[in-house]
């Protein structure tokens, strides 16, 4: 893995049971972190969300969200949480942000992963992984220090992974998860992507071209041989970063404690040993939160009106710039040509043969 982007670890807030845990930083609670949805009238104002698992807000007695910055504390009682409908262990909020006073990076839900990018980009079992959340042990008391952990794929979702309240459909990611990380976002991001060993990547076989590629052909004998240039490639492209779910848990292994000659104690003893597998929810899941029926209502709403303020603000921005493109009758978009472009045509369509 590279060197990363330090805005992974801006969108990361911290949970905590009470406002005295959280202004003390305390070592226990959860982790959450920031996505965005952009209006559908308005694409350039976005509303905010807090996102973390249920199970982080359910055991506090009231859940305190830290943000980074100038360390802002947002307390919230569980029935402000809107809930996954099928019972995922998936919590959202909706937060008001201020850039001036915070210092944050949302995720747009544009980059979640789906069953339809997962097919697209090829994602699948070694893929490269990254999860920022809080490290109890050292995770900062006087403003938040996320802390990375690297890792990959190991299983696809499908095979649900059984837990004491449901069977929750989930990646297993090899990541080194670790109580105060659940809630953490996990991101894939592959930049070596060009030497997997995988079939497929954009819906194209392995060796195909991209649209506007002038490949060599030649025949050699009964054989066609094609020579590609291989940084055009598309399967030579980063994946990612995209964000690939929310971890809920680490999955362990018991381990019986024996007698010093190896013997099993009889009394049944055993001692929980972290496998270093992680159980990641879908990013899909929590879109579905997202654009479930009451958050949707909630956007429609601000979209209407940023419009009304807008339409009564009677303000017109100074700045001309001319138009870079146009589109013909056809539907094909061009270049706006300049009067010197225009005249000099004009000239050469006049000219004498």
């Amino acid at each position: 893995m590279p060197r990363i982007h330090d805005m992974y670890a801006e969108c990361a807030v911290y949970i905590y049971p009470s406002m005295d845990d959280a202004k003390l930083g305390e070592h226990f609670g959860g982790s959450g972190f920031l996505v965005s949805v952009h209006l559908e009238q308005n694409p350039l104002w976005w509303n905010g969300y807090v996102v973390t698992n249920w199970h982080v807000i359910r055991r506090a007695d009231c859940a305190v969200i830290r943000l980074n910055g100038s360390v802002e504390f947002i307390e919230t009682s569980p029935n402000e949480w809107f809930r996954h409908p099928d019972g995922d262990d998936i919590a959202v909020i909706p937060v008001d942000l201020q850039y001036e006073h915070l210092r944050f990076w949302s995720i747009d839900i544009k980059y979640f992963v789906t069953p339809q990018l997962i097919f697209e980009e090829d994602i699948g079992i070694g893929d490269d992984t990254i999860m920022v959340g809080r490290f109890v042990s050292h995770e900062g008391q006087q403003r938040n220090s996320p802390a990375a952990r690297f890792g990959n794929i190991a299983m696809m979702a499908g095979e649900k992974i059984q837990t004491k309240e449901r069977d929750q459909e989930a990646f297993l990611v090899e990541v080194r998860s670790l109580p105060g990380y659940s809630g953490s976002p996990v991101f894939i991001y592959s930049p070596c992507a060009m030497n997997d060993m995988s079939e497929r990547r954009g819906g194209r076989k392995k060796g195909e071209y991209l649209p506007g590629q002038n490949p060599s052909i030649r025949k050699e004998g009964q054989v066609t041989v094609t020579n590609f240039d291989l940084g055009d490639l598309y399967w030579t492209h980063p994946k990612g970063p995209f964000l690939l779910g929310i971890d809920f848990c680490h999955l362990n292994r018991r381990e019986m404690v024996r007698e010093q000659n190896g013997d099993k104690v009889r009394q049944g003893w055993y001692v929980e040993e972290n496998t270093g597998m992680a159980g990641v929810i879908p990013a899909w899941k929590i879109a579905e939160v997202l654009n479930g029926e009451a958050l949707k209502k909630m956007r429609e709403n601000d979209d209407r009106e940023v419009t009304e303020r807008v339409a009564r603000a009677g303000v017109s921005l100074d700045a001309d710039f001319p138009e870079r493109m146009q589109t013909t009758k056809e539907g094909v978009d061009i270049p706006v040509p300049s009067k010197e472009d225009f005249e000099s045509a004009l000239k050469k369509a006049s000219r004498k043969k």
